[in-house]
């Protein structure tokens, strides 16, 4: 009876987690998408993805609740459910993927971190000039000679 048990939260353990890794592939390809927006300067789209990703923020959440779901209901089957071989293997493609994923995301927020920078250097030129352009407009305007030869 106890082997059907631990057979069966290990059938159920494994496709929990195909259906996560299956959700971090999709993730991939979201931040992957996210990454060549920003760097092509497509801003329109970048909301949505954004939108998107805030979805996946929330799905998430509730995997991790799921597992720790399966967790709590089985605490004394879980752990010998959890090393079998083949849920071993989907965990570490698991991580593999997730690691792949937090490398992207930190490739995309120093993109952005130097676009920032660099938008923000502009601006910071832009406001030097206009306080030129309004110092040249405060002088007094004098007559101008222009020369006569062309």
């Amino acid at each position: 009876m106890r082997i059907n048990e631990i057979t069966e939260l290990e059938r159920e353990l494994l496709s929990a987690l195909k259906e996560e890794y299956s959700f971090y592939q999709s993730l991939y390809i979201l931040i992957d998408r996210q990454r060549d927006i920003i760097k092509f300067e497509k801003d329109e789209k970048l909301l949505d993805l954004f939108t998107e990703i805030e979805r996946c923020h929330v799905r998430l959440k509730q995997s991790e609740e799921k597992i720790v779901f399966m967790r709590e209901k089985n605490t004394k089957l879980f752990p010998l459910a959890a090393t079998a071989p083949e849920v071993r293997k989907v965990v570490t493609s698991i991580i593999t993927l997730i690691r792949k994923n937090m490398n992207i995301v930190k490739e995309n927020e120093e993109y952005l971190r130097e676009r920032h920078d660099r938008v923000r250097s502009e601006l910071d030129s832009l406001q030097n000039s206009s306080k030129i352009m309004k110092y040249l407009r405060e002088t007094p305007q004098t007559a101008q000679f222009v020369d006569s030869k062309n």
